[in-house]
């Protein structure tokens, strides 16, 4: 006789999906603040400046390496490595965001910007359909290929 298990799709862990996912939609929310804060400064105001940059060397990277952490649990559980490599990226993409804008790269950091923004979106959408199917277990399978 066959063993069925009733076990969700990411393991024993199915609320480490959500997490990265409101840790992503965190993450959205300070890249975009990021952008408003410099377009302030950038209009004459240099106390805008700081928030621009404490939020962009320090809380935006951690939240990225935290989302690294949590989507490598997530593979690690049964989930899709897509997500981890994609996470890697986003905080690898931050790091040299940080570079071109200390130094004074603008043509590459806004653009690069940007593209970070997107990436969160695309990484949102994905882990939405996820976190759905983790905390769901009428959901087929939690794996997104």
């Amino acid at each position: 006789m066959a063993v069925q298990s009733t076990s969700p799709p990411n393991g024993s862990r199915p609320g480490i999906a959500v997490a990265l996912h409101l840790l992503l939609r965190l993450l959205a929310l300070l890249v975009f603040a990021q952008a408003v804060f410099a377009g302030l400064f950038l209009d004459g105001n240099a106390a805008w400046r700081q928030w621009h940059a404490v939020n962009g060397m320090l809380l935006i990277p951690l939240l990225a390496l935290l989302a690294v952490a949590l989507a490598v649990l997530v593979w690690r559980s049964g989930g899709p490595g897509w997500i981890a490599l994609a996470s890697l990226a986003l905080l690898l993409a931050i790091i040299l965001q940080n570079t071109m804008g200390q130094s004074g790269q603008v043509a590459v950091h806004v653009p690069l910007g940007v593209a970070i923004l997107g990436l969160i979106g695309a990484l949102l959408g994905r882990t939405r359909n996820l976190a759905r199917a983790s905390t769901d277990p009428s959901a087929p399978s939690g794996r997104l290929r």
